[in-house]
């Protein structure tokens, strides 16, 4: 064999070639359990996807096939329509690489889930990626020791939890502070975390905003003042001395409820309230739920007052017979005798504040206007959006709130005079036969499946065998179901007793013969309703995708009935 020189010519430099990476084909699978375990969950569908698809433009040798998604579907089996759909690209080669956000989203069942983790998916070749969990195939193997670690993980997690809550209830009994961030008008003590000292510079505006209640000032008038003088609101002082980071803060300004607030916390007597909230991490539920107020924990002389007693009270005393006299505002305007019945659903398109109902007089003309109350408290800076006629508003919301029922009325009855004729009543027993056989199918296949194991443990099938014919009843059941729930889907085109959208139908029938609007049709009707200065106005009605779904069905059977008719 020749010699290679080891001398390089001159100019040229040695050049090494990298092989092209293996590109996988990955398929993308979410999942969001049943009603009940979607309330402990802080994920959502898009939320999953986004974050699949942020990993996989990390990973260039990663190439979304697809996306498959089973939304309200139970992780504790895996008859799952999407699934079925991702296997069976999986078993037609069309997918090599599988990604999901953890362990959970591909089954609660850890016996299942295993079976597919190290037998299933390696059978076909298949890189498994749990992104949350660390684990990636194509770098490591997994076995089911993995699954059992994350359940021991999980009890380890509650059980630290729990550690933390005692240690938080031992803090709150004895006074301390245990806030991220120490209220206007106090400083952390450097000495002691968990204590609070008077802050020299904000301190002084504490006790104005005090004083000034006393000699008469609204909250507003006080809000206006505060900001016509340039005072720090508490974000923007928090922004300028390095104590919060998000730019939000920066030009943050005082508003009412804000100045509200601190007018009635008890942290300016010296006092400290601890145990308003309790979180539930170690359950597994939401975040943290309040406590009631009779359970707080209550610390009084823990740190030096910034008001005494006496004013305190006396500024609680005005604040009550405030509160009181204009309690109804928002629901009710001024005066306390006209409802709001937009409450909670109409919001300033400007500013995103929920707009407020108001009356007002104009020579001698009382008119009620849906106001928005940045406009109204500071002006056009805050807001361009001023006001919109009450009776306009919600004329305009009735009118549409009709039009879409009889959308509804109108489709639904045109697809229940179609589905008399007698072509779609045959239509609809020959689907309701295809039903019942293709059940009896997948329980043939089900029965067919659950005796394999019986061989194999017999030796009379190797595994090999076993996970082979397995797959394949496997992959016929889910074909068989993913036709069933089409059939399904088809069959309900011809049901005699066409109803459309459950939800549609009950709101229909308890508001149909409504001559005007009303708090309760609102609710049942509308999601939000949003006004812009220029005029515009959107309004986001509850279930649209369900009224969809029954207007383009009534559009494909009339379609359909005068193409036969031809």
């Amino acid at each position: 064999m020749a010699r290679k020189s080891r001398k390089n010519t001159e100019g040229s430099s040695a050049v090494q070639v990298m092989p092209p990476k293996r590109v996988f084909q990955t398929a993308i699978y979410v999942r969001i359990s049943v009603e009940n375990e979607r309330k402990i969950e802080a994920d959502s569908i898009g939320t999953q996807i986004q974050m699949l698809k942020d990993f996989a433009s990390q990973m260039p040798e990663l190439s979304i096939y697809d996306v498959y998604c089973d939304d309200d579907i139970t992780g504790t089996n895996f008859a799952r329509p999407e699934f079925s759909r991702m296997m069976n690209d999986v078993r037609d080669r069309n997918v090599n690489c599988i990604m999901v956000k953890d362990l959970s989203r591909l089954g609660r069942n850890y016996l299942e889930s295993g079976e597919y983790i190290e037998k299933v998916f390696p059978f076909f070749g298949i890189r498994f990626i749990a992104i949350n969990d660390r684990i990636d195939t194509f770098e490591k193997p997994i076995d089911i020791s993995v699954q059992l670690k994350n359940m021991a993980n999980e009890m380890y997690a509650k059980d630290i939890s729990k550690k933390i809550r005692s240690t938080m209830k031992s803090l709150q009994a004895q006074g301390k502070f245990i806030g991220s961030q120490p209220p206007y008008g106090y400083m952390r003590n450097p000495e002691d975390k968990y204590a609070l000292l008077i802050d020299p510079e904000t301190a002084p505006v504490v006790r104005e905003m005090f004083q000034k209640i006393l000699d008469g000032y609204t909250v507003h008038n006080i809000t206006l003042q505060f900001n016509e003088r340039e005072i720090p609101s508490p974000g923007r002082y928090k922004y300028d001395k390095g104590l919060v980071k998000n730019a939000k803060f920066r030009d943050s300004v005082w508003f009412f409820p804000t100045l509200r607030r601190m007018l009635s916390d008890p942290i300016y007597l010296g006092w400290i309230q601890n145990g308003k909230y309790e979180s539930h991490f170690h359950k597994g539920g939401n975040k943290c739920v309040k406590v009631p107020k009779e359970d707080w924990i209550i610390i009084k002389g823990v740190h030096e007052p910034i008001i005494d007693e006496e004013t305190f009270n006396a500024v609680q005393e005005i604040l009550t017979v405030k509160q009181t006299e204009g309690a109804n505002i928002g629901r009710y305007d001024s005066k306390g005798n006209q409802e709001s019945i937009l409450r909670g659903k109409l919001r300033c398109g400007e500013c995103g504040k929920s707009m407020a109902i108001r009356k007002k007089k104009n020579h001698g003309v009382v008119q009620y206007w849906y106001i928005c109350p940045m406009h109204e408290h500071y002006n056009s800076s805050y807001c361009t959006k001023k006001s919109i006629k009450k009776e306009q508003m919600e004329q305009l919301v009735f009118t549409l709130i009709k039009k879409q029922m009889q959308l509804y009325v109108d489709a639904r009855q045109l697809v229940a005079d179609l589905n008399r004729h007698a072509s779609s009543r045959g239509k609809y027993e020959i689907y309701q036969e295809q039903i019942k056989n293709t059940e009896k199918q997948i329980a043939h296949y089900a029965q067919m499946k659950a005796s394999l194991y019986q061989d194999y443990s017999e030796g009379l099938l190797t595994e090999a065998d076993y996970i082979t014919v397995g797959q394949d009843y496997a992959r016929k059941m889910d074909d068989l179901k993913i036709f069933m729930a089409s059939l399904s889907r088809d069959a309900l085109k011809y049901a005699p007793e066409y109803t459309g959208s459950e939800k549609w139908a009950k709101r229909v029938e308890a508001f149909q013969q409504q001559e005007q609007l009303s708090r309760e049709m609102v609710e049942a009707f509308i999601d939000m309703i949003t006004v812009y200065e220029d005029g515009r106005t959107e309004v986001a009605f509850r279930n649209m995708d369900e009224l969809e779904a029954v207007l383009y069905q009534a559009s494909e059977r009339r379609k359909e009935d005068m193409r036969y008719a031809v």
